[in-house]
């Protein structure tokens, strides 16, 4: 083995060890300082009390990120032909990485460093297009949820009937532009080459052309259902912290709540605050109990992200920050 690559495996090993690390002290710090806040043992307690709820909100978690996995498989497979097995763990491996990074920008990196041939920045585009995809049923939803929520809790002021049904359609119209422009990535391609950029970087912009209607419309559909599941999810814990409300108001609230935090920049880690506070702000105008509602909130980002992310840190090892050609 030459020096050159005996070096860049103990600068590999180096960086894997060192991102695992401040993962899980992330974590750890987390936990413990929402533990004193909230008393997320509590929480906890309450999981492990009800182990067949508990069971299934896992395989809920599993199945949302299967659902990930699997669009990213399909946008990456063009490129470089992977399992869904090993796009699972390139997902995990995202998950671990974005946990501590400003708006998950390092989960790009934790999924990319696992292909073995494709080119790392025809990946990163995929990728976006992916979180697209998951943004686009964010925006649709929360719109949605928002030409009911504005009558019911803020009122209309001066606005007649009519007018707000206008407002409602053009809305309504808009979700449907958002799908449409999705389904047409190609058309970044040309907005793409418009702009002044060098030429030896010009044709990244071709990645987009490589995926049909149709194929678009499954990673489509892949988030719509992450979307439902842990949505679902949510419902779930909150009727387990006893706050009882029906399934359609939930779902209009946890649609805001989504809805609002797409405009919020946040570390991964700090959701956990974020998320509870947003969450508490609409779900506490159909409940009182406040407590539960963040006590949920935050079992939700321990099952969909804290656990998820401890599990990549083992995939973390299998990442290639350097390749033969490099």
């Amino acid at each position: 083995m030459s020096k050159g690559i005996f070096r860049k495996r103990n600068i590999g090993l180096f960086i894997k060890v060192v991102i695992a690390f401040i993962a899980l002290w992330f974590i750890y710090r987390e936990v413990q300082l929402k533990d004193q806040d909230t008393d997320l043992s509590a929480g906890i307690g309450v999981l492990t009390g009800h182990l067949l709820q508990l069971t299934l909100l896992i395989g809920l978690m599993m199945m949302n990120w299967t659902l990930e996995a699997y669009k990213w498989r399909l946008l990456v497979n063009y490129i470089e032909h992977i399992s869904l097995w090993k796009s699972l763990k390139a997902i995990f491996s995202g998950i671990t990485i974005a946990i501590f990074t400003p708006n998950r920008v390092g989960e790009y990196g934790g999924r990319i460093f696992h292909l073995q041939k494709a080119d790392r920045i025809d990946a990163a585009l995929l990728t976006i297009v992916g979180s697209y995809a998951q943004l686009v049923v964010t925006l649709v939803t929360g719109i949605l949820a928002t030409i009911f929520f504005l009558p019911e809790y803020v009122g209309i002021g001066p606005i007649t009937p009519m007018q707000y049904n206008l407002i409602g359609v053009l809305m309504v119209g808009l979700c449907v532009m958002l799908v449409v422009l999705f389904l047409n990535t190609r058309l970044l391609t040309t907005i793409i080459n418009w702009l002044p950029i060098p030429d030896k970087y010009r044709h990244y912009a071709n990645v987009f052309e490589h995926h049909s209607s149709a194929t678009l419309w499954k990673i489509f559909v892949a988030s719509a259902g992450r979307y439902l599941v842990f949505t679902f999810q949510f419902f779930l814990l909150l009727k387990l912290f006893e706050v009882n409300i029906s399934y359609a108001n939930a779902m209009m609230m946890i649609s805001m709540t989504y809805f609002v935090m797409t405009a919020v920049p946040t570390i991964a880690i700090t959701e956990l605050g974020v998320r509870g506070s947003i969450a508490v702000y609409f779900l506490g105008m159909l409940s009182t109990k406040v407590n539960s509602i963040f006590l949920a909130s935050s079992m939700l980002w321990l099952i969909n992200l804290a656990i998820p992310a401890l599990i990549g840190v083992v995939f973390i090892f299998q990442l290639r920050f350097f390749r033969k050609a490099d």
